[in-house]
């Protein structure tokens, strides 16, 4: 069996067998990208929506991605990872041009999103994402 595969129905089991988890898991995408679009206010527009409730939507936001992937959603997974590496690359470019310096923060965290991004889509574009070998 597929790796990918494996892994996805291990997490559907952990998210459909845990008491909280299970009634928020059908919102997967929702969750997902509704915690993106706080993050690239937060980040790229500049609304602060302070510290706390920043970590949080982090967080929220992993969650979500998890649950999309537990339910093998391919294509708003790696919408979803390529929407974050996007709000990084345009963090790391407004530090850079507006005040001059290199944010290795965004550069790395635009990097492994986007890097994760590319292979779920190589892997759709394959065919050989929800499928079993």
């Amino acid at each position: 069996m597929n790796s990918y595969v494996s892994i996805s129905r291990e997490l559907r089991s952990l998210f459909s067998t845990n008491r909280i988890l299970r009634y928020i898991f059908p919102l997967d995408v929702i969750i997902m990208f509704a915690s993106l679009i706080l993050i690239f206010l937060n980040n790229t527009v500049g609304v602060n929506i302070g510290g706390f409730l920043s970590a949080l939507t982090y967080w929220t936001f992993i969650l979500g991605l998890l649950m999309t992937y537990a339910s093998l959603k391919e294509r708003p997974l790696y919408i979803g990872l390529f929407g974050y590496g996007a709000i990084h690359l345009i963090s790391f470019l407004i530090s850079l041009f507006r005040y001059g310096y290199f944010s290795c923060y965004s550069f790395f965290r635009f990097a492994v999103y986007a890097g994760l991004g590319w292979l779920v889509l190589r892997k759709v574009l394959a065919g050989t994402a929800g499928r079993a070998k």
